[in-house]
């Protein structure tokens, strides 16, 4: 099994062979002495991967843990023994896993069933108010951005003073504050500047003038990869008047392969010289959270004084109808 963390905003993995369905997980302290501990993370957190699709999340705090689960179903794994992760499984335990199980059974339905589970979870919150879990919680459902976003702020401010100063309480404030200064229809994009391949500094404002098309995409995403024909066909068929930007959602620790797949999947030639790959390296974080992207790919269409005229499209359709529209045929 993997135990995954973060400290000081690098991702930390640690290897434990369970033997007889026992483990230790160790690390050194001072004066040459272990401690079966977990090592202190940026949040708080850890999370605890069995196979390579699941992770569990638990909390790093003092006491001793028990995990009960079974490797069938690695998405069920109980941890208990202190007061974060006795709250974070009963949240599992009632909520999430009945739900999960429901989806996979029914996964035309759901959409239906995370709005279902929404009031359970609310309530939780509001229950729980002293909870790091309940901002973890609330965080999640922010990003289905379902309810407006008055709605959240309270249910934030209900929460204990200590969770909202928390990491996972700075989180939630954050993105409530992207979701409320997000880019819609109308307004102009946010500013910002981000590094491209070489480690440049690129400036949204460089493209002013044109029709620019911001593609926030990721090496890792397949859906993304499989869209990069049709886009590069968009980018050739208007070549003159539009700028594509892409912008990845990537970490330090993906570079490489970031570059590697910008030179196999977009192959510049001459005629798309005027596209452009930028990313901050930062994960969700930056001008991903700015902007509220929770899909990938998403695009985004600016006309020439850099204002949004196409939101948050996850397929080119609704920008390839715009760019119709506002550039004249031959």
């Amino acid at each position: 099994m993997v135990f995954v963390y973060e400290q000081h905003g690098r991702q930390h993995r640690d290897t434990v062979r369970a033997t007889g369905g026992r483990f230790r997980y160790t690390v050194r302290a001072t004066g040459g002495r272990f401690r079966y501990t977990v090592p202190p993370t940026d949040d708080g957190t850890c999370y605890l991967k069995l196979v390579p699709w699941r992770v569990t999340t638990f909390w790093a705090e003092p006491g001793a843990l028990t995990l009960a689960g079974a490797l069938a179903v690695p998405g069920e794994i109980a941890v208990r023994g202190t007061p974060e992760n006795d709250l974070l499984t009963q949240s599992e335990q009632e909520i999430s896993w009945p739900f999960e199980r429901r989806r996979i059974a029914h996964p035309d339905s759901a959409l239906a069933l995370r709005k279902l589970a929404q009031r359970p979870t609310l309530a939780f919150v509001k229950t729980h108010a002293q909870a790091r879990t309940s901002a973890d919680l609330l965080y999640m459902q922010t990003m289905y951005d379902d309810l407006p976003v008055a709605a959240y702020e309270q249910l934030l401010r209900g929460l204990a003073p200590a969770v909202q100063a928390s990491a996972q309480g700075r989180k939630v404030a954050r993105r409530l504050v992207a979701l409320r200064n997000q880019p819609v229809v109308g307004r102009p994009a946010p500013a910002f500047t981000i590094p491209d391949t070489a480690g440049v500094a690129v400036p949204l404002s460089r493209f002013k003038g044109q029709l620019v098309l911001l593609d926030f995409w990721g090496h890792w995403c397949g859906p993304c990869i499989a869209s990069m024909p049709h886009l590069k066909e968009v980018q050739a068929r208007y070549a003159r008047q539009l700028a594509v930007v892409g912008i990845g959602m990537e970490n330090a620790d993906d570079k490489p392969q970031w570059q590697q797949a910008i030179r196999k999947h977009q192959a510049i030639r001459k005629h798309q010289a005027n596209w452009t790959q930028l990313s901050e390296l930062k994960g969700e974080e930056g001008v991903i959270a700015q902007y509220n992207i929770t899909a990938f790919p998403t695009y985004l269409l600016l006309d020439q004084q850099g204002v949004v005229v196409v939101e948050r499209a996850n397929e080119l359709g609704p920008v390839e109808a715009k760019l119709k529209m506002l550039v004249p045929g031959p």
